[in-house]
């Protein structure tokens, strides 16, 4: 397969996705309901080339910049927040295999170009044993395994232990995703659509190929890198984990500033608020908190923007970030993330009781937008702390950076 440049690939996309918005929003209803992705969302988005964005060209993939994605999927979010999720989700999957060893890429990616991949990247909670052929995972179960139902392979994150049962390593293994079995755990109030349920693994032989160490790839030294020469497979491994969360946030506030001037345009001229002989439409309130949200988004936009282009300069000129500046693109991704869900709250508490059913719009972008802020990577206070401490010369050597 010829992959599309960089160019054509964007306008594609950008052309595929405008096509796809409104089927998708159509659908959110009823996902929130199962509880999971529709199948014809998760075909419909892999058959645009969503999945592929940042998959080697060697493979059909577009190797596409952070900074030139993150705008797609805040789109697929202003019709679905939760679809726009695991499709972020599926994206970074590939592009952190497109960093494993030659053999691993190639089982994935040589007869689809398009795999649909889950993780449960946090090595805290699971341990597998280093054996002579590979990884030994005896019991395991990982959790928030976004759009888990339609996987075909999983990452699973590990300690890795020697005989001893001290740890050694640290990293994630590449399975199959037929290998694991399900737990229905996902019962939950934001990004309901995620299907972010739990897999078990039990008695698992993963073979060494299928493993990425996470200190070589923090340290800039993955095997994909030595393989892809693209710039993107020099990116910086955590601030890509972290940035990549934060489209569907950004395209949740847009969709919510956008129905709550519709909204008070169509609407607003009947009743008062507050006064009376005040039209809704014509509050100073209502105004004050639409203003408010579009510089707050605004706000996010540039940040997120410049995360991004901070990443793909850096990559592109083969240079390490130090860690005060991947924990600054942490913590300016936290920022915008926490400004967009204080945009929505803001509309949400200006919008009146109707607000309070639990299909309203803003019920349900609301619930979405907490959701992703309550991610690990996401913790705004932390991130903060952590910046702040290493502007000041502290040298925090675990942070995860």
């Amino acid at each position: 397969m010829t992959a599309l440049t960089s160019i054509q690939s964007i306008a594609d996309l950008n052309g595929a996705i405008t096509n796809l918005q409104a089927k998708i929003k159509d659908r959110a209803a009823q996902a929130r309901v199962d509880r999971q992705i529709p199948a014809p969302t998760i075909d419909t988005m892999r058959a645009a080339g969503l999945y592929r964005v940042y998959n080697p060209r060697r493979f059909g993939g577009f190797e596409l910049s952070m900074h030139a994605v993150l705008p797609l999927v805040a789109r697929v979010a202003e019709a679905c927040p939760a679809s726009a999720w695991v499709l972020a989700i599926y994206q970074i999957h590939n592009w952190v295999i497109a960093l494993m060893t030659e053999r691993a890429q190639s089982e994935v990616f040589a007869t689809n170009p398009d795999p649909i991949v889950c993780a449960s990247l946090n090595p805290s909670k699971n341990s597998a044993l280093k054996t002579r052929d590979g990884y030994f995972i005896e019991r395991g179960r990982f959790t928030f395994c976004s759009g888990a139902a339609a996987r075909e392979w999983a990452l699973l994150g590990i300690l890795v232990k020697n005989s001893a049962g001290e740890v050694v390593d640290a990293g994630c293994c590449l399975v199959p995703g037929n290998v694991l079995s399900e737990i229905d755990d996902w019962q939950v109030s934001g990004l309901r659509a995620t299907g972010s349920i739990s897999l078990v693994a039990d008695n698992l032989e993963v073979p060494a190929h299928r493993f990425l160490s996470y200190g070589d790839a923090t340290a800039y030294r993955t095997p994909g890198a030595k393989i892809n020469p693209g710039a993107l497979y020099r990116a910086a491994f955590v601030p890509m984990l972290v940035l990549n969360l934060a489209g569907p946030a950004l395209g949740a506030a847009r969709f919510a500033l956008a129905w709550f001037v519709d909204n008070l345009r169509s609407k607003g001229a009947a009743g008062t608020y507050p006064l009376p002989g005040v039209a809704k439409v014509d509050a100073a309130a209502a105004h004050a908190v639409i203003a408010t949200a579009e510089m707050q988004i605004a706000s996010a936009e540039l940040l997120l923007d410049h995360a991004g282009e901070t990443i793909r300069v850096a990559a592109e000129a083969g240079e390490s970030l130090t860690p005060a500046a991947s924990a600054k693109i942490n913590l300016e991704t936290s920022y915008a993330v926490r400004e967009c869900l204080h945009a929505v709250q803001a509309l949400f508490l200006q919008a009146g009781g109707g607000v309070l059913q639990p299909d309203h719009p803003l019920q349900t972008a609301y619930q979405d937008i907490l959701a992703i802020n309550c991610h690990g990577f996401l913790g705004h206070e932390a991130n903060l702390a952590l910046y702040g401490s290493l502007l000041t010369g502290h040298a925090h050597p675990q942070a995860f950076l």
